[in-house]
């Protein structure tokens, strides 16, 4: 209790409700963000004892590699859901973006030409697909679908299944792909580097937060004075751009890319998405949780290789996963929400 003063003595102030921790843990941590690291640390354990090998340096070497341009491949489809859209034409901008660089990235050609070129396309098929789903209001999914069909088609065509005569990706690109830090491989250490810039940026800029704004109520947005068509177009931008970025170490990492290397990519995003726990109906997300989610599919399958099970047993398990991870989620959020009524009525009582 504190005391005050009045002109008639001193007067009782109530003292200040003590902090719900409850409700502030919710809030600072939600359940369907937790879901992928608790879904890690199991799969470690697991791996630990049943698939030891998957946890060697080498596999490591090979997790991180593909975990780290699967990360930064999701971040692009996670600023499209936030949009409370979805992207299938991943798969395809990857595949242009490392067309171009082997293309036109043969030896003693200018790789700072090459590359930002290489980005560029990646950038304005993206923004394709920004004017008709933003601009023109057409369904993301049938948008996206053409444009891989378009881009995929128009790649055979220019390049045929290999990008060159050779197939082989620059010799600069494939050092930065296959470089490791104590078995670590570059490409994720710069998925980390690029999630936390992305994280700050959607967190602590103006224009970051009216991504989440205008995905969770367009119509709210536009209210507020938000330039909606503005911010999802230079969302769009930087989608396509971390696309191009993914195409780029994928390409260095792999050595030989043909025009099947973005296949993976276009469910696999979803797929981290759903398990990161970000919502489909647009809103906020959390990078963290979508770089833990990478790592995981990818831990994932290499253990089962490790064991020894088929593609298609892989594919099952990986599905079962999936389901589990989304389960978790809205198990959580429902515990939560229990003891959260356990707790208010148990309040109620005691002041009745």
């Amino acid at each position: 209790m504190t005391a005050g003063t009045t002109g008639q003595g001193p007067t009782v102030l109530p003292r200040p409700a003590a902090r719900d921790w409850l409700t502030d843990l919710k809030y600072r941590f939600p359940a369907r963000y937790v879901a992928s690291w608790g879904a890690l640390a199991l799969l470690l354990v697991v791996a630990a004892i049943a698939a030891p090998a998957s946890l060697g340096g080498q596999s490591i070497k090979i997790v991180s590699a593909l975990a780290g341009i699967l990360a930064i491949a999701s971040m692009g489809q996670m600023l499209v859901i936030m949009l409370g859209a979805i992207d299938l034409s991943v798969s395809a901008i990857v595949a242009a973006t490392a067309g171009v660089v082997v293309h036109y990235g043969m030896p003693g050609a200018n790789l700072w030409l090459v590359v930002p070129a290489a980005l560029a396309t990646a950038v304005v098929i993206s923004l394709v697909n920004g004017f008709f789903i933003t601009v023109l209001r057409l369904n993301s999914i049938i948008v996206t679908l053409a444009t891989y069909g378009l881009v995929t088609g128009g790649m055979l065509l220019w390049t045929g299944v290999s990008f060159s005569l050779t197939g082989e990706a620059p010799a600069s690109l494939q050092s930065v792909g296959t470089w490791t830090i104590l078995n670590v491989n570059a490409c994720l250490i710069i998925a980390v580097v690029v999630g936390v810039v992305l994280a700050a940026v959607l967190s602590r800029t103006r224009a970051g937060r009216q991504v989440a704004q205008v995905g969770s109520n367009r119509r709210a947005a536009t209210a507020l004075g938000v330039r909606t068509i503005s911010v999802q177009m230079s969302t769009f931008a930087a989608v396509g751009l971390l696309y191009g970025f993914a195409g780029l170490l994928l390409a260095g990492f792999i050595g030989h890319p043909d025009i099947s290397i973005g296949a993976p990519y276009q469910l696999a995003t979803v797929t981290v998405a759903a398990i990161a726990g970000i919502a489909f109906s647009g809103g906020p997300a959390s990078v963290a949780s979508l770089i833990c989610a990478s790592v995981f599919l990818q831990l994932l399958d290499q253990a089962l290789v490790a064991i020894g099970f088929s593609s298609g047993a892989r594919i099952v398990v990986q599905g079962f996963a999936l389901v589990l991870a989304v389960s978790a989620v809205t198990l959580g959020q429902y515990v939560l929400r229990t003891i959260g009524r356990s707790r208010r009525a148990a309040g109620a009582r005691r002041q009745a």
